[in-house]
């Protein structure tokens, strides 16, 4: 597992608790307490992970996974987007392993076309891992554009590893489309961020 997911887990609490600050002193602050704000420590606001899934092809499925989520409770949208990049760098990894775990066992009996379509989707996920750290800091500034930019770049990857497999159906086919979703909650989330900071 890549440094990522640790360093994911400690933006995401962070971001978590920043805003329970903020929104427990919002008129000290000037800050409106509008859509963005966090849920109760301990709970998850459900009304804010409809918000957040709305734009997601698969609503149902974005807000289960968020649901489900511990860094979820307590979470604004900013935090539920750290949530998100979290868990789609989560599953980048797990396939990555995936595909070097059958790279190392099964190298003498693989079929060459399978074993070069192997290493270039490690590529790729290599890639894709890249641009989720990328999101991370582009969150933490709010630069939504570049945040689009990196996941779009990022299902691309995951679009390419499937080329690269060919036509055939695999675990790490439906390994890719899981990704992909997990990708389009970070997409759904960013849509309804406030425009700026």
């Amino acid at each position: 597992m890549r440094p990522i997911a640790a360093a994911f887990f400690f933006l995401s609490t962070l971001c978590a608790a920043k805003f329970l600050v903020v929104a427990g002193n919002g008129q000290a602050q000037g800050v409106s307490q509008g859509s963005n704000t966090a849920a109760a420590a301990g709970e998850v606001n459900m009304k804010l992970l409809e918000q957040a899934c709305q734009n997601s092809p698969r609503k149902d499925l974005c807000i289960e996974t968020l649901e489900k989520d511990p860094n979820s409770k307590g979470a604004d949208l900013t935090g539920l987007a750290f949530v998100a990049i979290r868990l789609a760098a989560a599953m980048a990894s797990d396939v990555d392993e995936h595909m070097r775990s059958l790279l190392i066992h099964n190298a003498t009996t693989l079929d060459p076309t399978i074993q070069q379509g192997l290493a270039d989707c490690i590529e790729h996920y290599s890639d894709a891992n890249e641009q989720l750290d990328d999101c991370v800091e582009a969150i933490s500034t709010h630069n939504l554009e570049e945040v689009e930019l990196w996941v779009n770049v990022a299902i691309s990857d995951a679009d390419l590893c499937d080329s690269s497999l060919g036509g055939e159906k695999s675990v790490i086919k439906a390994k890719n489309e899981a990704f992909r979703l997990l990708c389009n909650n970070i997409l759904s989330i960013v849509k309804v961020l406030p425009a700026h900071k």
